[in-house]
């Protein structure tokens, strides 16, 4: 495509998912009820450009849990291809992340655990980063909050 059919192209449209900020936001995140399982930084959905093309929204939900700026290109293009692995992966991610948290709720609400003590479970026979291990136990907070 040349540039002035690119400075022309009526085929882009403003990205959802940032509303064409080339970021998402704790408010983005709100909106479309991804609140454990994103957190705010590059667009993923417009690769941080602000538009899309318009026919990228009827290939992939804006909500794709899966899609996040670590997806790899070649993953987003098989994604948009209607890849029946690619569609089987992102399910798979979307159900494991569910579990994780339905885990996170059942150890704190029903076997009374701490965030921290929840965050050592899961790091029972491996050694851990602090680092990490902090973002773990944040990340158990506000799963707690938010299903308080």
């Amino acid at each position: 495509m040349n540039l002035l059919n690119r400075i022309f192209n009526t085929n882009t449209i403003e990205c959802p998912r940032c509303l064409g900020k080339g970021h998402v936001d704790w408010d983005d995140i709100k909106r479309l009820k991804r609140e454990l399982k994103w957190l705010p930084g590059s667009c993923a959905y417009c690769d941080e450009k602000g538009t899309i093309s318009s026919e990228l929204q009827d290939k992939i939900a804006v909500d794709l849990t899966y899609l996040t700026i670590e997806t790899l290109p070649e993953e987003k293009k098989r994604l948009i291809n209607n890849n029946k692995e690619a569609i089987e992966r992102s399910i798979d991610y979307e159900s494991r992340t569910d579990s994780f948290i339905s885990q996170i709720e059942f150890l704190h609400f029903q076997g009374n655990m701490e965030p921290y003590k929840i965050a050592e479970f899961y790091h029972l026979n491996t050694t851990v980063d602090p680092e990490d291990q902090i973002k773990l136990v944040d990340y158990i907070k506000r799963v707690i909050e938010l299903k308080t």
